[in-house]
């Protein structure tokens, strides 16, 4: 697999889980919902989910075949970068620069959701380039 397309690949995992988390932010500012259980229990988990169908296709492309363990095995590497990231949003100097860049109107209710937006995509990016790294290591056929 080329370097664009696992460029690629960690773009559009970094895009989801951005995604991801400005709409579950919204929804628990909308309809009043504890953002805790979005953030802590249901991110973490579709990023799994999205990691595991990103590198079956990666280890698909490479190799020709794909070994299920091995793919679920490596896709972890996306939930730890998110566990991560999400552990030092809790310190408020490290949203501090991102919520800045957030327009004054926009600060108040979702600056801190675009920084938290922020950090997921970069967890995105570095879990996804280690697990499809690894995916992409082909071994021996199944």
């Amino acid at each position: 697999m080329s370097t664009v397309q696992t460029l690629g690949m960690c773009l559009a995992m970094g895009t989801a889980l951005f995604g991801i988390t400005i709409l579950f932010g919204w929804l628990s500012i909308a309809y009043n919902l504890n953002a805790n259980l979005f953030k802590w229990l249901l991110l973490p988990t579709l990023g799994y989910c999205i990691a595991v169908c990103l590198n079956l296709v990666i280890q698909y492309t490479s190799c020709g075949f794909i070994k299920f363990d091995k793919i679920a095995y490596n896709s972890l590497y996306v939930l730890y970068f998110i566990l991560f990231f999400l552990g030092i949003t809790l310190f408020g100097f490290v949203r501090a620069p991102i919520v800045s860049a957030v327009p004054s109107s926009l600060r108040v209710g979702y600056g801190g959701l675009f920084a938290i937006g922020f950090y997921m995509f970069w967890a995105g990016m570095f879990g996804e380039a280690f697990s499809g790294g690894f995916a992409q290591g082909c071994g021996s056929d199944p």
